[in-house]
């Protein structure tokens, strides 16, 4: 079992983020059965834990493991599939527990399967529970949603992300460096399960040179990232030489410009503890010295000079 499941939340209190989701969903929770909602739509992009939101959400309801039934709508998405469970949604869980069916990607359900669900759900068993999971909202038919509690979902800041990912580190007991754990946190986008992923990929690896080229392994944008990375602790004479290509591999990047600066930092530090030279340990000094400036406010052509500042100043200068 991959690293993201085994350290899934178990309740809303486990959950990092989406405060606000989780204060609403607690509220329903507060309310007597048969007073709650029993068709939520839960939207947000791709890994930012939908699924494991309405998994909870289904044993807080009262479905045990029996009474859990998941449809993934991108491999299932047929009329004939919604009419099957149709005919067995009225019938009480094992056991006498509530039903909860979950339905992932439920964009990708046909126009009559999205009918025919339209029909159960109007007409809905009072001990059934439908929770609709979706990156796509505007592709589910309006009946539906408008019959829906909505939630959205969102991805986690970086400090969540990394919250998240020690605290995965202690339950697995990883022994993860704090640079690497960071270095995921930029790379991941927000997403928990991405950042969990990365995080499988890379435990037992403590160069963070290593770690950072597989983690953004496969990325385009954070390829190029790490393309300017490289270039950056170039040796001044190199840097000089190439200024124009490392200009126009920072001009590239389509990404906050503080959170560049701030992989700058990261990467030219890990770089200075590894230098044996004082040549070299001086240079990386003075990079770290540009790119730390208290004059730096925010912004992409003020980080853009600070980059042309860098391929031009060496510390001898």
């Amino acid at each position: 079992m991959s690293l993201y499941q085994t350290v899934r939340p178990d309740d809303l209190d486990e959950i990092t983020g989406n405060s606000i989701v989780v204060g609403g969903l607690r509220n329903i929770l507060r309310k007597p059965a048969d007073s709650r909602p029993h068709t939520i739509l839960l939207r947000g992009p791709s890994g930012c834990g939908k699924t494991t939101i309405a998994r909870i959400l289904a044993n807080e309801f009262g479905s045990n493991e029996d009474s859990v039934f998941e449809l993934n709508a991108a491999n299932t998405n047929g009329v004939d599939t919604v009419r099957e469970l149709d005919k067995t949604a009225h019938l009480l869980g094992l056991g006498g527990h509530a039903k909860t069916y979950i339905i992932d990607e439920s964009h990708e359900l046909s126009g009559r399967a999205q009918e025919c669900f339209l029909k159960i759900i109007e007409d809905n068993p009072p001990h059934c529970y439908f929770i609709f999971c979706t990156t796509d909202p505007e592709k589910l038919i309006r009946t539906i949603r408008n019959r829906c509690t909505e939630y959205e979902v969102g991805l986690l800041q970086e400090n969540e992300i990394i919250e998240v990912l020690k605290r995965a580190c202690q339950r697995e007991d990883l022994n993860v460096s704090s640079d690497i754990i960071e270095a995921i946190a930029y790379t991941c986008d927000g997403s928990p399960r991405a950042a969990l992923v990365s995080l499988e990929q890379v435990a037992g690896i403590t160069d963070i040179d290593e770690a950072l080229e597989l983690i953004v392994s496969g990325t385009e944008r954070d390829a190029t990232v790490l393309d300017l990375l490289k270039l950056m602790v170039m040796s001044p004479e190199v840097r000089r030489k190439k200024w124009k290509r490392i200009i126009t591999t920072f001009d590239a990047i389509d990404e906050d410009s503080e959170r560049i600066r701030r992989s700058i930092l990261t990467f030219l530090y890990n770089k200075l503890k590894k230098y044996d030279t004082v040549e070299d340990a001086l240079d990386i000094t003075h990079l770290l010295k540009i790119f730390s400036t208290n004059t730096y406010y925010g912004g992409k052509s003020q980080l853009g000079a600070l980059v042309a500042r860098a391929c031009f100043e060496t510390w001898k200068s």
